[in-house]
């Protein structure tokens, strides 16, 4: 298979740290440079949802002008948009509210929609009838809400081929009173419960909006049995996407054997950042390369099966889920994601790697494993600033971390001794000379990184970053500091001590 004749999709994450429009306008042409040929959008509350929608929009949600920006930017670069909203799982944006709690398969958590909810409002049009022309009842009030999302993002963004209605992780599902009753009245599995709700979002999106194609995540029916699997009817109606972020595959075995017998076509998809861990900082860009060197070996395996491979839309996760802290910045997996859109169009060379490093502008070749370079390196890129301070700010963590946990802290320094006051000046003065200039180092470390991410981000991104990262690791330093000079000053006080 030539891999120069599919596309190369950039995920955008943009839940939690949104990029500014500026930022993208300077980094889409580089995407292309490099080999991207489309962006898969995942908005989330980030889409400014209107009407009987207009609560699921953050505070900071990008406007309609600037969606439009975002679309005409990316045609002007030669890439395609391929929206994605989720419409099973992952909706804790739409859950979370008071409005939508009944939608919830499990009352105490928003992660998953019921997939049987009744409601009062009728919301039954030939998308949602099933294979029999009948109409499907229990659906209605599941499906508006989330049908009423894939309106308006698609309506945003007209002339699309494709659209991604997630469903992936789905780990709540046949688990509620309707479910479970509805599950026995029509002799369901919970697969089956899971086919028929996906499939009547795919009718929906094949009936109301001609000529767009639903992709979806592969994992929940990754295990299903093939009986099962081809009786949904989503073999015409859904292009699955196989997602797989490991460095080593462990993917089923039978897997591209069970999908070709069933769906004609198939995407994929592999990761640049956000797949290493949920409070990572920076990118091991060797992890995501060896994971892009097995999918090109697994591509060539699988070509023979299947009428059309689409392409690989490289996930960027901004975080895990919608609650989770933010990880990588987008910033800092440039590099990253430049040297994995390179390797999938011409492998992985010293050619690229030396190109890669030339586009960025680093003075020495760019490094692979940041972890592990010993400094930081100088480059001049779109965003360059915030990628050189991550390194920093993990060094700086490292090693304010493992002064704080030394025996000369835990045994001098103890929780327990300072309330006592039973503290000895000779080992607080070095301990807080060091603490004082560690504090110093993240000050200053500060004012660099706000200039920085104001650059890029706007100011809740700037917030949360430094609130989740920054502002904890300051803290105990300065807890050092004020211990240390509080018992300096007793002993220089006079103060008769325990």
């Amino acid at each position: 298979m030539a891999l120069d004749s599919f596309h190369s999709l950039v995920h955008l994450d943009l839940k939690g740290a949104p990029p500014k429009l500026e930022y993208l306008e300077k980094v889409f042409p580089l995407l292309t440079k490099w080999g991207a040929t489309g962006l898969l959008v995942e908005y989330e509350d980030m889409f400014p949802y209107h009407s009987e929608l207009s609560s699921l929009r953050s505070q900071s949600a990008y406007s309609s002008n600037e969606i439009n920006t975002l679309v005409r930017l990316a045609s002007q670069n030669g890439l395609i948009v391929i929206p994605l909203v989720q419409s099973f799982g992952h909706l804790e944006f739409v859950l979370k509210h008071t409005e939508y709690k009944t939608l919830r398969e499990m009352a105490d958590s928003p992660m998953a929609l019921c997939p049987s909810k009744p409601g009062e409002d009728k919301f039954l049009t030939d998308s949602l009838r099933n294979t029999e022309g009948q109409s499907n009842l229990f659906h209605e009030k599941s499906l508006k809400i989330v049908c009423s999302m894939i309106d308006q993002v698609i309506a945003a963004h007209p002339g699309i081929q494709w659209f991604h209605i997630g469903c992936d992780e789905v780990y709540h599902l046949g688990i509620c009173e309707q479910c479970r009753k509805r599950m026995t009245e029509e002799s369901l599995t919970p697969h089956e419960l899971f086919f028929q709700h996906v499939k009547n979002v795919a009718f929906h999106v094949r009936n109301h909006h001609q000529g767009v194609i639903p992709i979806i995540w592969d994992d929940m029916f990754r295990f299903a049995e093939v009986s099962i699997l081809a009786v949904s009817g989503l073999g015409e109606l859904v292009v699955p996407m196989v997602w797989h972020y490991l460095a080593s595959f462990n993917l089923p075995p039978d897997l591209w054997q069970k999908l070709s017998s069933i769906f004609s076509s198939v995407w994929v998809a592999s990761a640049f950042k956000g797949a290493t861990g949920p409070r990572a900082c920076a990118t091991n860009i060797n992890y995501h390369l060896e994971n892009h060197l097995n999918w090109i070996a697994a591509l060539n395996e699988m070509k023979c099966l299947f009428k059309n491979i689409h392409g690989i839309a490289i996930t960027g996760w901004q975080r895990y889920d919608h609650y989770a802290v933010l990880c990588e910045l987008l910033p800092h997996g440039l590099p990253s994601l430049a040297m994995c859109l390179q390797t999938i169009r011409k492998g992985l060379t010293s050619e690229v790697h030396e190109t890669v490093t030339a586009d960025l502008g680093f003075t020495s070749l760019l490094p692979l494993n940041p972890f592990g370079c010993g400094e930081i390196p100088t480059c001049s890129f779109p965003g360059s600033s915030v990628y050189q301070l991550m390194i920093e700010f993990v060094y700086l963590e490292a090693e304010c971390r493992k002064f704080i946990c030394n025996d000369g802290c835990l045994t001098w320094m103890n929780d327990y001794n300072v309330r006592r006051n039973f503290t000895n000046p000779v080992h607080i003065k070095p301990i807080l000379s060091t603490a004082g200039v560690m504090l110093a180092q993240l000050e200053e470390f500060q004012k660099k990184l706000s200039t920085a991410l104001q650059d890029i981000f706007y100011p809740n991104t700037v917030e949360e970053w430094q609130g989740t990262y920054l502002a904890p690791l300051m803290a105990d330093v300065q807890k050092l500091v004020d211990a240390g000079r509080q018992q300096l000053s007793l002993f220089q006080g006079g103060a008769v001590l325990p």
